[in-house]
């Protein structure tokens, strides 16, 4: 069973902390800034306790030195050089794995109202909206009905695609989610969306807007 690393929690002065010199990992100082100024400073640094040395967190320690707080809550952990140095390397590694649910991350955004703080942008989201409406975007025929080749309009037609099996939408055991195709009308007004989305709906589409 893995053992639990000797680790003691506590206030600790920012100026009695320092960086670890051999960190590769670069971080946005200013966008950390600013959740500390909407959020408030929250979690902890880790630190070797030999040295006082930021073993993960820096780039929120400086957020809080630019913010001018005197002290930060940190993890102070009883370990030597090189298991400092491998946990300062796993803490920045396992959070670069993974990914997002597009479409669930969209929604999250979208529900908040303002990114203020989430260390997202409008042009973030805007971004996401769009590679969310490519990905489901299909070529269609003048009748309607899904261009032989399937999937996306900018693959359609292309060997590899056309010989791929789409599984059955809402199949649980080949897709955590159904499928969803899609269409994306750009208006030139608010105006516009409106109207084009009652007109739609009153066909019997299923539509929402995209801001």
């Amino acid at each position: 069973m893995p053992a639990i690393v000797s680790q003691t929690y506590g206030m600790v002065s920012v100026s009695d902390l320092e960086p670890h010199p051999e960190i590769p990992h670069q971080g946005d100082v200013d966008v950390i800034a600013r959740s500390i100024e909407k959020n408030g400073f929250y979690g902890t640094v880790l630190v070797q306790k030999s040295r006082m040395r930021i073993i993960a967190g820096e780039h929120r320690w400086r957020g809080a030195k630019s913010k001018g707080l005197g002290q930060v809550p940190a993890l102070v952990l009883d370990v030597d050089d090189a298991a400092a140095l491998r946990i300062l390397l796993a803490d920045n590694r396992t959070a670069e794995i993974g990914g997002y649910d597009d479409q669930a991350l969209a929604e999250l955004l979208h529900s908040l109202g303002d990114l203020d703080g989430t260390g997202w942008t409008e042009q973030d989201f805007d971004d996401l909206a769009e590679a969310i409406a490519s990905d489901n975007v299909v070529a269609l025929t003048s009748e309607g009905s899904p261009a032989p080749g399937g999937g996306r309009a900018d693959q359609a037609g292309t060997d590899a695609r056309a010989e791929e099996e789409l599984p059955e939408p809402g199949n649980a055991e080949s897709h955590t989610r159904p499928v969803v195709w899609g269409v994306v009308v750009t208006c030139d007004s608010e105006a516009q969306q409106v109207q084009l989305l009652d007109q739609l709906a009153g066909q019997g589409w299923n539509v929402r807007a995209l801001m």
